[in-house]
């Protein structure tokens, strides 16, 4: 309860001023990344309003909501099941729209792009390749169901596991980039 209390702080001050380092990743096709298989024999299935609470699977309660909240901005999540239970989720933001759009504060993203993001696995399914496994489910999905042109991802610069992910995947670092927001828009972003 206390770490979501502390979360839930911190969202509210990064609406209020943000500033973002990130390793900053983009694909153009399929054929630009490595299909991982975990060592859990796993499925990968939509988030929906029918299933949202199954996040309690891994996570805690408090996250219902923000998942509800992904959705209604029509976010495409998507959870890894072993077992009956679910052990990650994984989400992507689209723009379908035909102009360039700033998708959740800080990343700009072109018409037909995805971004992926919130990818997050059960604690004790880590070190499984459930994380590459559901970002390469994702990818495909993206390209093949949703006719996206590009794929970007960034990684917060700390981030040594996503980092490590990212290899796996066989991606490489396209740029660093500093996001800096204020009252929830996106003021300066610098490539380095």
């Amino acid at each position: 309860m206390r770490k979501l209390l502390t979360q839930e702080r911190k969202v509210r001050l990064q609406r209020i001023f943000w500033m973002y380092l990130t390793n900053n990743f983009a694909l153009s096709s399929m054929q630009d990344f490595k299909n991982v298989e975990p060592s859990l024999k796993c499925t990968f299935i939509p988030i929906t309003l029918d299933n949202v609470h199954r996040v309690r699977d891994f996570r805690e309660e408090g996250r219902i909501s923000q998942y509800l909240d992904k959705l209604a901005n029509k976010e495409k999540g998507f959870f890894a099941e072993h077992n009956g239970k679910m052990v990650g989720s994984l989400w992507a933001t689209i723009n379908d729209t035909k102009l360039p759009v700033v998708a959740r504060r800080y990343m700009k993203l072109g018409p037909n792009e995805a971004l992926i993001h919130d990818g997050v696995t059960f604690e004790k399914s880590r070190g499984m390749r459930i994380g590459p496994y559901m970002m390469s489910q994702i990818i495909t999905i993206l390209f093949k169901e949703f006719g996206v042109s590009r794929i970007v991802f960034d990684v917060h610069f700390r981030n040594r596991a996503s980092m490590r992910m990212m290899d796996k995947l066989g991606l490489r670092m396209e740029h660093k980039v500093i996001s800096v927001c204020a009252l929830g828009k996106l003021v300066l972003q610098i490539c380095l």
